[in-house]
């Protein structure tokens, strides 16, 4: 019966190693999966940063070459006009070059100050526009850390709970092999003051009166 409590008590102790070994391995995988998913995480952040430079950049080139064109049809418009406008004064000047010269002067300051009028407000909407388009930017990646911050929250309560369900079926499980453990040494405490009781009984009788002894 001792040997039988000794080898219980090394099959217990071989099975709270092997438990420990497990926990162990469990808290790796917990790591590594953590780091994974802390990599995959950096990586989308690092794209979608990527995507939306990209973007800003292919919008801001467009707006350039508008505003490119636009500049240069008004380049052409004014070179039109004032090739028309000396043309105009050469085919009048027989009848009066003074007045043509004048009113030249008057209409070119007409469209100079036209065109920058139009350029101002070209400009300003230009201006609106990418502001427009930064905020419109902004929300969408202020949207993206909300939503992205609330996803990984979900994440993190889901494996806390999931840990915390391990845990606790690890400390039941650490509990009764406990609990199992005390057992096992109650009843070879138990069984070891049984023995000794039977020896003081056999000590009491063979110290008695004489009488006779059976072989043993």
């Amino acid at each position: 019966m001792r040997k039988r409590a000794d080898e219980d008590a090394r099959l217990l102790a071989n099975r709270i190693a092997l438990l420990k070994q497990e926990e162990l391995k469990a808290r790796v995988k917990i790591d590594e999966t953590r780091k994974k998913a802390n990599e995959i995480v950096n990586l989308r952040n690092k794209h979608s940063e990527e995507l939306r430079v990209k973007e800003e950049q292919r919008r801001q080139k467009e707006q350039y070459d508008l505003q490119v064109t636009e500049e240069n049809k008004k380049f052409r418009e004014l070179k039109q006009f004032r090739s028309q406008q000396r043309f105009s004064i050469r085919q009048n000047r027989a009848f009066s070059e003074a007045n043509n010269v004048k009113q030249f002067r008057k209409h070119n300051r007409e469209f100079i100050q036209k065109s920058k009028k139009e350029d101002l407000q070209q400009k300003l909407a230009l201006k609106d526009f990418i502001k427009s388009q930064l905020r419109e930017a902004e929300e969408k990646r202020r949207r993206f850390e909300r939503e992205k911050l609330e996803k990984a929250r979900r994440e993190m309560v889901k494996r806390l709970e999931e840990e915390t369900k391990l845990r606790r079926l690890r400390e039941e499980e650490i509990a009764r092999m406990e609990q199992e453990e005390m057992d096992l040494i109650q009843r070879l405490q138990n069984t070891q003051m049984v023995q000794k009781e039977a020896y003081e009984e056999l000590e009491n009788a063979l110290a008695g009166p004489a009488a006779f002894v059976p072989e043993l």
